[in-house]
């Protein structure tokens, strides 16, 4: 039994060995397993394996933005632009959070960027399964676990930072789906934001209901259910 968890690009190393399933998170990278040789009948799409917090929480999926709109930025490494991106923020009509980890020092930085406005910064945190189902839109990198959990939690994603190679096919399948948009400059991360939420939030509309098809919050509790019965 394998277990692949990467999306569109996926390296040949996953597949190329005896196994009598081959369990993966979507419809493009059963295409990839195809094209490489696998039976279909070994190729079983179950979603990503998400923290089970996300199927408890499948019904608080937010409402279509009106005048409170909910943004999450995540800040990953590399942070430099972290305060500029949050100094144009700020300036928009939106909720925002920022969440920080453990770096106490980017904590006071995103503070003094954000000046006199009120955002809410987060420190290391549980509790990201809500915040995502708490958010209009997810800022962040295109790490293969942030793209799944946004997509989990049907949460729209601008991606302001990808690492060529390992985080490609992660980016790919946002675009791709039209479930979110690369930016990578806290200029166009900004544009983005306000187009999304542009026309009666339009575009947010659509991208959130192309996220939401994506979306398999059970996806760890199927595998499960899925290993104990054969």
């Amino acid at each position: 039994m394998v277990v692949i968890t990467d999306s569109i690009t996926v390296n040949s190393i996953w597949y190329r060995c005896a196994a009598d399933y081959f369990l993966v998170p979507n419809e493009q990278s059963a295409a990839v397993l195809r094209a490489g040789g696998i039976a279909p009948e070994k190729i079983k799409i179950f979603g990503f394996p998400v923290s089970p917090k996300f199927a408890d929480l499948m019904q608080d999926r937010l409402s279509p933005p009106s005048n409170h709109r909910r943004v999450l930025y995540v800040v990953n490494p590399p942070t430099i632009k972290a305060s500029e991106l949050v100094r144009r923020l700020v300036e928009l009509d939106i909720h925002l959070t920022v969440t920080v980890g453990r770096a106490d020092a980017l904590r006071s930085a995103i503070k003094e960027a954000a000046g006199h406005r009120t955002i809410d910064i987060i420190g290391w945190t549980e509790e990201l399964p809500r915040m995502l189902h708490e958010s209009h839109l997810l800022i962040g990198k295109a790490g293969g676990a942030t793209v799944q959990e946004a997509i989990a939690a049907g949460c729209p994603m601008i991606i302001n930072h990808v690492v060529s190679g390992q985080e490609e096919g992660n980016a790919r399948l946002i675009v791709e789906t039209n479930s979110g948009v690369i930016a990578p400059s806290p200029k166009e991360v900004v544009a983005q934001v306000q187009r999304a939420f542009a026309n009666g939030a339009k575009q947010w509309r659509e991208w959130a209901a192309n996220i939401s098809r994506l979306s398999r919050p059970r996806a760890s509790l199927e595998i499960a259910e899925f290993l104990l019965s054969i």
